[in-house]
């Protein structure tokens, strides 16, 4: 059964944000992709095998890890701005691997994982270049839905199967490897170009604070609450946030478009 909601439940997230982003512009897919829809999961599946010790380690262990995805950001983006995605994801996934091996060399504790997490992501968003308005997208061919699904499937069994081996501590590291946002990222580049995926990205950093909330939770609370009402807290106290940050967004776009005046809000329209 297990096996079965990974095979599910990760590509049909993806699929779902995948159609959101192409209905709604790289802004929405960047924000939706935020939510837990990998690392989320993965959680919730090694504490129905491992048990809630495990994964409330593996949660504290996941907090400053998640400063390694705003590092994999901001050498994507910087690296897009004249490589090809291919490229950008090895030199990405590179940062992400070496800031995570020494991001273990700290004995970091749930608290402080959350301040480091939420500074990462703040820092991040303001480190990303500065690129011309995406043209609006092309039709995507007929088999990028497919092969994005099968990607998460490939990747989310790798990531999954290699956590279960190595422990909370090192199972909890990886556990944010940017999985749906590596996918939904790339893609965004190949087909749109760099300003999408650099648009996609300032809508996805701020709304990762809600990610950092949901471990948090998992961390602080999985023990003493249980599994699944820790869990269904951390979901709702990350979807409510997610809201806030989207607000913010709506907020911030009024702003530029008003800025660049009527010909500015023809194009934005």
């Amino acid at each position: 059964m297990f096996l079965l909601l990974k095979l599910l439940l990760v590509p049909g997230l993806i699929a779902l944000v995948t159609l959101a982003g192409r209905r709604f512009g790289p802004r929405v897919g960047g924000w939706l992709n935020a939510l837990p829809l990998v690392a989320g999961p993965a959680l919730f599946f090694l504490a129905l095998e491992q048990g809630n010790v495990f994964v409330a380690r593996a949660a504290e262990a996941t907090l400053p890890g998640l400063a390694a995805v705003a590092a994999f950001t901001v050498i994507y983006s910087w690296t897009a701005v004249t490589r090809r995605w291919w490229l950008c994801v090895l030199v990405g996934w590179t940062g992400f691997g070496v800031l995570t091996i020494a991001l273990q060399a700290v004995p970091w504790t749930a608290t402080s994982g959350l301040a480091l997490a939420l500074t990462a992501f703040g820092v991040a968003r303001f480190l990303l270049p500065r690129l011309p308005e995406a043209p609006p997208p092309a039709r995507a061919p007929a088999w990028d839905l497919p092969l994005r699904m099968a990607s998460a499937v490939a990747l989310v069994l790798a990531v999954t199967g290699l956590a279960t081996r190595l422990g909370p501590r090192l199972a909890g590291a990886i556990t944010p490897f940017p999985i749906a946002t590596t996918i939904l990222l790339a893609f965004t580049h190949a087909q749109q170009g760099a300003s999408a995926a650099v648009g996609f990205l300032r809508a996805f950093l701020p709304a990762m604070w809600s990610f950092v909330l949901f471990c948090f939770v998992l961390a602080v609370g999985v023990v003493g609450l249980g599994r699944d009402p820790a869990f269904l807290l951390a979901l709702a106290l990350s979807l409510a946030a997610q809201g806030v940050v989207w607000l913010g967004l709506e907020a911030a776009a009024s702003r530029e478009t008003a800025r660049r005046g009527p010909r500015g809000a023809r194009r934005s329209a």
